[in-house]
């Protein structure tokens, strides 16, 4: 590079190096500026150069549209904005809710009682039917005791917890 007669200069890049410099092809950053009326700084050997602050929004936006949707923080938008955000968004989930894509806090907690009682009321009865059908004896019965009991705790904190804890025996077997 040659010599720089004034720092601004540093910040004053061709079209070619600003493709260069984030991967984009030129016919997109020229496109780009031309789209956002971006003026040229300066020239240098010819050609134009432009202040990296004025190419950077219009290369990668800068407008909450622009913005993925994990970037979005209503906190930090003007009120008529966050108002418009959050009633899009029951609207969005009035939308899921009709094409069953989300289901009610309640459903969701009534299938999992009925699954826990399918699961639980025959390990209830468990114990009666190895006794009479089977005929273990005490001591086998007492041992299936503890598992089931085992089991229905391992349920129940499973579901208090809401399953978002894994087990740590079962990642460190791998």
């Amino acid at each position: 590079m040659g010599t720089l007669h004034n720092i601004d200069d540093a910040y004053a890049w061709s079209i070619s190096r600003i493709a260069e410099a984030f991967g984009l092809d030129r016919r997109t950053v020229s496109a780009r500026i031309k789209e956002a009326h971006i003026e040229p700084a300066g020239i240098r050997k010819g050609h134009p150069t432009y202040l990296l602050k004025d190419i950077g929004p219009a290369l990668f936006g800068d407008s909450v549209n622009d913005l993925p949707p994990a970037l979005i923080n209503p906190a930090q938008m003007m009120p008529k904005d966050r108002k418009d955000w959050y009633q899009s968004e029951r609207e969005r989930l009035k939308l899921e809710a009709e094409l069953k894509e989300l289901v009610p806090a309640d459903e969701v907690a009534r299938g999992y009682a009925d699954l826990v009682k399918a699961v639980v009321n025959p390990l209830d009865s468990l114990i009666d039917e190895l006794e009479s059908k089977v005929g273990l004896s005490g001591d086998a019965l007492d041992r299936v005791q503890i598992i089931i009991d085992g089991l229905r705790e391992e349920m129940y904190l499973n579901a208090i917890r809401g399953g978002a804890e894994l087990d740590t025996d079962e990642s460190d077997d791998d």
